[in-house]
């Protein structure tokens, strides 16, 4: 499965569950604490939803946060990373959790050093 698949899928769930509760896009985004733009963004796969989403999502609607998961014919989806994603996972193999936390807060420290320089 391509990762927009499960976007795609969960999106269409999202969807489905919203009409049949019969609510407007901006209903639900304000019953799961969202902007509507992103109820959009996410019925269309463009996004996807944080755990913690998934979670107001399925509170809302009286579901489990894994029925967004599910494909068509009730699997769970599987992520599968990127090559890249790989090419990470495959370098920090062998070292210890301490020397992953490292890479991980350095990786972090310097998008945001990034982001900061973009502003």
């Amino acid at each position: 499965m391509k990762t927009g698949d499960y976007r795609e899928s969960m999106g269409k769930k999202v969807r489905e569950e919203r009409i049949r509760h019969g609510w407007s896009q901006e209903e639900l985004a304000e019953k799961i604490e969202v902007h509507p733009s992103f109820v959009g963004q996410m019925e269309r796969g463009l996004k996807s939803a944080s755990f913690a989403t998934l979670k107001r999502l399925s509170l809302a609607f009286g579901t489990k946060p894994a029925d967004f998961l599910k494909e068509e014919d009730g699997k769970e989806t599987q992520y599968k990373p990127h090559s890249i994603e790989r090419k990470i996972i495959g370098l920090l193999k062998g070292c210890t959790l301490r020397e992953q936390k490292t890479v991980y807060q350095t990786v972090k420290y310097i998008l945001r050093q990034k982001r900061k320089l973009a502003k």
